[in-house]
């Protein structure tokens, strides 16, 4: 079970389910992000279009979000066949209803992915909003890993992972795996900038795991409100082409049918990272 807590079997046949993570195609270690994912509907469960399922966020918020039968889950192999249903979140929203204070934070800070981070987070249990991991303590220590070298583990901005700007529109991306981080390094405010209000305005560099994972859900949370995740209704055939380096997109629910995607990214010869030095 991937979940600390889930669906009953109850809930789940009167038709609620929840998310099951958020993310980006990413391996985080030592090879970066593509900057697009392309799915194609090879083949779509049929059903009628007025069926949905209503996904809980089971946070203590009361927040659900109706899902159509029908929409389904960007997966990371070149063929899949799964159950499921997409959404999609604007990292652009996410930073821009950030509160003074955390856009700061998230100008200034980078986040470090672990290594291998998909088998060091394998043991943990996620959120019930998909959007990170309960802080536990199941993590194996990186001396128990699969060897690992310290040149390969990623390190990018928290606000873009090209760059802190959108080359097209120059909007800001709030664009972090919140499962996989496990160090936030953030950049004192320099000294002719207020830091009134500010976090960390000297700096600093976060190793608790439960302090990281608390500011990094404080940061997305807002940003996968119902009205502002895009739930994708898929018909056969079609194609989808998103940023993925401007979007986190998760899985929610199941279906007794099962649908097969085709997968794609595109990864950019020139993978490097600019400094925040300038931007701050």
């Amino acid at each position: 079970m991937f979940h600390k807590t889930a669906i009953s079997e109850e809930d789940e046949a009167k038709g609620f389910t929840q998310f099951y993570r958020w993310h980006i195609d990413a391996a985080l270690y030592d090879l970066s992000p593509p900057k697009a994912t392309t799915l194609y509907a090879l083949n779509v469960p049929q059903g009628p279009p007025q069926i949905v399922v209503v996904t809980r966020y089971d946070d203590g918020t009361g927040a659900e979000l109706p899902v159509p039968l029908g929409t389904t889950c960007p997966a990371a192999a070149n063929a899949q066949v799964i159950s499921g249903y997409a959404l999609v979140t604007s990292g652009i929203n996410t930073f821009n209803i950030l509160p003074p204070r955390l856009k700061s934070l998230a100008i200034r800070s980078r986040v470090r992915y672990a290594p291998h981070p998909y088998v060091w987070m394998a043991p943990a249990r996620a959120l019930p909003t998909g959007l990170g991991i309960e802080s536990e303590g199941l993590e194996p220590p990186l001396s128990e890993l699969p060897e690992w070298e310290e040149v390969r583990i990623k390190t990018f901005p928290m606000s873009g992972y090209s760059g802190l700007k959108n080359p097209i529109t120059g909007a800001l991306h709030f664009q972090v795996h919140p499962c996989s981080v496990s160090e936030i390094f953030v950049d004192a405010i320099p000294g002719s900038k207020s830091k009134e209000g500010a976090l960390y305005p000297d700096g600093a560099h976060l190793t608790d795991l439960a302090d990281v994972r608390g500011i990094l859900y404080e940061m997305q949370r807002p940003g996968i409100a119902p009205d502002l995740v895009y739930p994708h209704d898929w018909p056969e055939k079609d194609l989808v082409i998103f940023h993925n380096r401007g979007v986190l997109h998760g899985v929610v629910g199941a279906s007794a049918s099962t649908r097969v995607l085709g997968n794609s990214r595109r990864v950019p010869r020139c993978a490097s990272v600019p400094s925040l030095s300038s931007t701050m």
